[in-house]
């Protein structure tokens, strides 16, 4: 029901997939976070069973060798961005367990992420973060769902990793992703994280330069993944373009995570 292409009815499917009375409680005591619920459930069921479109797992078994990683987490608000805490100390432990040499973030938005890759990554570590350029703003709006019209719209790119010590491992890029040339990134990632556009043909860009971007034994990380609503694209779009048993859900989040391997292709039509 996940990967349905209708909104209308891949929300009604999903309803109707993950209903129970609990979520008649939630329609009537929360509207706006009722609309959440099945996605929340669809994840939750995902945990247990373990595989379906897709592997769920949790991040020791995802990380077998990572229980000695110390993290430095600096938590801040979300601004719009849900991004619970759990998701960004994953996002903390997956940077410290790989080491990278090099970061690329699709989506700054205020540089929450941006901060945390740089708070633990090693010293050497350089991270590239693309946003889009105030001039190119009101015409993207124009092409993308609400939800993140609204987040360009309050997005204030860098704010929370400016002035920071560790702002100088950052490298602010602008531009717009299905344009940007990412040419002289390829192949020289080891930890890529997408989090810029949910429409489909944005999310399908965003994951093929990603792939080309990042090198062997490197992860792209996906935000948004496994939901019924506006964000679904995401999901159907690494489903599609990735090998099949290659993506593994970090279990009850919406976070996905993809080991580049040698002989890996991208499923293109």
């Amino acid at each position: 029901m996940l990967l349905i292409k209708n909104k209308g009815l891949r929300v009604l499917c999903g309803a109707i997939e993950t209903f129970n009375f609990l979520t008649l409680k939630l329609w009537w005591k929360n509207p706006a976070r009722a609309r959440a619920f099945s996605g929340k459930i669809f994840r939750d069921y995902m945990s247990l069973v373990g595989r379906d479109k897709w592997i769920s797992r949790s991040i020791t078994e995802i990380l077998p060798d990572s229980k000695d990683n110390r993290i430095v987490l600096e938590h801040l608000p979300g601004d719009g961005i849900f991004n619970p805490i759990d998701e960004l100390a994953y996002l903390a432990l997956i940077t410290r367990y790989l080491a990278p040499s090099k970061i690329f973030e699709i989506g700054t938005f205020r540089g929450r992420t941006a901060l945390n890759f740089a708070l633990n990554s090693p010293e050497t570590c350089v991270i590239y973060t693309m946003d889009l350029p105030l001039t190119d703003r009101d015409s993207v709006s124009d092409r993308v769902n609400a939800d993140d019209a609204a987040i360009i719209k309050a997005s204030e790119t860098g704010l929370y990793y400016r002035d920071r010590p560790e702002a100088v491992k950052i490298k602010q890029l602008y531009g717009d992703s299905l344009r940007f040339d990412f040419k002289p990134y390829a192949a020289s990632m080891g930890l890529v994280f997408v989090d810029g556009a949910h429409d489909y043909t944005c999310a399908s860009s965003d994951t093929r330069n990603a792939f080309d971007m990042v090198v062997e034994g490197g992860f792209i990380v996906w935000h948004d993944f496994a939901n019924y609503g506006d964000y679904n694209d995401v999901t159907r779009a690494v489903v599609d373009l990735l090998p099949r048993g290659k993506v593994v859900q970090i279990e009850n989040t919406q976070l996905a995570i993809y080991r580049k391997e040698a002989g890996d292709r991208l499923n293109l039509r």
